[in-house]
């Protein structure tokens, strides 16, 4: 596609940034380069502006924003004298031209190696009214808080020991936005990556449903759980199931997770409503058992481990801070419907024992919880897994063994018959957050340093989750 040779500056500028969006500028549009705030296109006799993208398959066929995509300048110095819709980012954010390429590469590539990775697809982004409202409030808070240091403080020696915070404070504000780099470097606003992400996969994939309800924010989310938890707060699982048309042969959170949906509006999962996802909200149901603590630990089905993290490439390795897991942390929060186990005391037919049985239909509903996935402890935790999963890679010391049952016979799938195996990656013993293989059958492997394992995903100690919900009242107390 570059006929006009736009790789070529990457002999002498490898690190070039932007290769791609140049490529498709240039080549394929025509035009040159600019660095004016302004909309690239004029299609049909409207200002669109142009962007080009990484994807990356998130699972079989379906795909994710490579990262955040970047729009303008935040313009620290003079936003405080523009109005939203009078912005330069409103006016190259109503109308965007994505065009989508296929990131092949699992680690990061100097700017000659996009060379290779092809055009997937391409979409006409009109921003909704609804998408527009957001926005505007999460670009509104960015203004306030430049136009409040500017009234503050009147040197620029002060006013520089404040623009950082941008990037610090407000960022965990903004629902759609947030701005980078951080202060002293220019920041840019920036759509964060679940919002892309959710452009590509209901552009691509089709796999969202938007319900009827209108959000501008957490707050409206939090105001909606307040009510269902008023109309349905301790009620059983079996008379829940009957008001939504629930099938009640299901466990508690399969059938939790769907009537959950169903009360925002959809009618499959929590995960395939738009406007949710959009706001970084996952859907992940809880079940306590009789004493308040945790049934079981939390796979985050969402984030699996990214074993090319560890490669060094050109003597270059990954940070922490460039990882996919890192914005996974930092992007997402969990929805949490709490449900309450109420284990029945059994009487065996002969009369001699009693037996303790939980029936899931008695279980019930008690409300919502909202997590955050990017407090400093948990990512402390993430972090300390992450290092010691690269430790072990790239050291050699990453070993699979077989499991063994007591007596020192070996453990057989029972699906497959094949041999069980394990690895030693950090586990729930040794950390909150711990991997645990995943995969259709114990067929389904992929190669790590040679040996053959499930795929890992991150998952958060079951005990940990409880300790932290029970420290929060239930939305709306």
């Amino acid at each position: 596609m570059d006929k006009n040779r736009v790789f070529d500056k990457t002999v002498t500028n490898p690190k070039v940034i932007g290769i791609a969006g140049d490529v498709i500028e240039q080549s394929v549009f025509g035009y040159k380069a600019n660095s004016k705030q302004i909309p690239d296109l004029n299609v049909d006799d409207e200002d669109v502006e142009l962007k080009t993208i990484g994807i990356q398959e998130k699972s079989r066929g379906v795909w994710k924003a490579k990262e955040p995509c970047s729009i303008t300048a935040v313009s620290i110095s003079t936003i405080e004298l523009e109005t939203f819709e009078t912005s330069k980012f409103w006016h190259k954010s109503q109308r965007i031209l994505f065009v989508y390429y296929h990131y092949l590469s699992k680690i990061t590539v100097k700017a000659a190696g996009y060379k290779v990775f092809p055009v997937k697809n391409f979409y006409f982004y009109n921003c909704s009214a609804e998408d527009k409202a957001i926005m505007a409030r999460d670009w509104q808070k960015v203004h306030d808080f430049n136009a409040e240091i500017h009234r503050r403080y009147l040197d620029e020696e002060s006013r520089k020991e404040e623009y950082p915070n941008l990037s610090t404070v407000v960022n965990k504000q903004l629902e759609y936005l947030d701005t980078s780099p951080k202060y002293p470097n220019a920041p840019r606003f920036r759509l964060r990556a679940r919002f892309v992400t959710v452009i590509v996969q209901s552009s691509i994939n089709n796999i969202y449903e938007r319900s009827d309800r209108y959000y501008l924010g957490i707050n409206d989310v939090e105001k909606e759980c307040m009510e269902y938890t008023r109309r349905y707060k301790g009620k059983i699982l079996n008379e829940l199931c009957r008001e939504f048309g629930v099938d009640n042969h299901l466990n508690c959170k399969q059938a939790g997770e769907k009537m959950i949906a169903m009360m925002f509006g959809e009618t499959k999962k929590i995960s395939q409503i738009e406007q949710l996802a959009k706001f970084g909200l996952h859907g992940q149901t809880v079940v306590l058992n009789k004493n308040g603590g945790r049934t079981e630990d939390m796979k985050l089905s969402a984030c699996p481990l990214d074993f090319s993290d560890f490669e060094i490439v050109d003597g270059e390795e990954k940070e922490f801070e460039d990882t996919d897991v890192y914005s996974f942390f930092h992007d997402y929060r969990l929805l949490c419907p709490v449900f309450q186990e109420h284990p029945r005391m059994m009487v065996s037919p002969d009369g001699k024992t009693i037996n303790t049985q939980v029936v899931y239909g008695e279980n019930t509903f008690e409300g919502f919880k909202i997590l955050e996935l990017g407090s400093d402890e948990i990512m402390s935790s993430v972090r300390a897994s992450w290092e010691e999963a690269k430790r072990l890679v790239q050291t050699d010391e990453f070993a699979v063994t077989v499991v063994r049952k007591k007596d020192g016979s070996i453990r057989y799938t029972p699906k497959t018959g094949i041999q069980m195996t394990e690895t030693n990656l950090p586990k729930a013993l040794d950390n909150v957050i711990f991997f645990r293989g995943t995969g259709s059958d114990a067929t389904d492997k992929v190669t790590v340093n040679g040996l053959k394992i499930l795929r890992q995903n991150y998952w958060v100690k079951g005990t940990y989750v409880v300790e932290q919900l029970n420290k929060m009242r239930y939305i709306g107390e």
